[in-house]
């Protein structure tokens, strides 16, 4: 299973290599909410109607626990290629949404203003 926090760090570092601690801290807590929202999209289209209900029943007693993590692998084939997926197309949209986002508004000009 993918550490999540550790992803979204890696992630984010290697978006802005020089980010300091409390920048670093304040994108996880943005980023994580993003991911999060991205991986149960991916899940609700993946599961019949009556298994997200349930899911849906679980998650909100429990959280993500393992017993979630293994109702999800019982319902969606190869849960954890389709997880790493999910981890990998993120990573490429949001690199990507970062270079572009860096490209329009350049950091000297912002600095500028």
């Amino acid at each position: 299973m993918i550490d999540t926090d550790d992803f979204i760090e890696r992630l984010i570092i290697k978006a802005i290599p020089d980010i300091d601690d409390k920048g670093l801290e304040m994108m996880i807590e943005e980023t994580k909410s993003v991911l999060y929202d991205r991986v149960m999209s991916h899940i609700v289209k993946e599961i019949d109607d009556k298994d997200w209900e349930k899911f849906f029943d679980m998650i909100e007693t429990k959280w993500i626990t393992q017993e979630v993590a293994d109702y999800l692998k019982s319902k969606i084939p190869n849960f954890s290629e389709f997880l790493e997926k999910i981890y990998n197309d993120f990573e490429t949209m949001y690199l990507k949404e970062f270079k572009n986002f860096e490209e329009e508004f350049p950091p000297e000009e912002v600095e500028e203003k």
